[in-house]
């Protein structure tokens, strides 16, 4: 009879560890859910800053228009920027030109010179195609 009690206390012993087992496991499991549902809002969260940041790139980039590139003979004409001078610059001529491309230099820079002119300028101004 003592062996059988002993061994009904150790069954009765162990179940109540398992059971405090299945109960830290169940803790542990809704934490991980829990996580796991914080990570995934996270991730919605970057999905819908990206959307919104394509869609407002996708909106500033309709009206740049692209890189222009000019091949050497092109004729050109320059845009004028305007000084702050507070004088009216109705009346002032737009651009300047036109102008032939005489030399292509790196990083999108032209050399141009006026077509009835002979010395040739390095100019720091927007070019555009002339019609």
């Amino acid at each position: 009879m003592g062996n059988l009690s002993n061994d009904l206390k150790m069954v009765k012993n162990e179940l109540r560890l398992l059971q405090g087992d299945i109960k830290n496991f169940k803790k542990e499991r809704h934490s991980l859910f829990l996580h796991i549902q914080e990570k995934n809002k996270h991730v919605e969260n970057l999905k819908s800053s990206n959307d919104s940041l394509v869609k407002m790139n996708a909106y500033c980039d309709k009206k740049k228009s692209g890189k222009l590139s000019f091949r050497k003979g092109e004729i050109v004409a320059i845009r004028r920027n305007a000084k702050a001078t507070g004088k009216s610059t109705k009346t002032h001529l737009r651009f300047r030109g036109p102008m032939v491309v005489t030399e292509i230099l790196p990083s999108g820079t032209y050399r141009i010179s006026q077509l009835v002119s002979r010395n040739s300028r390095l100019y720091p101004f927007i070019v555009l195609w002339y019609k």
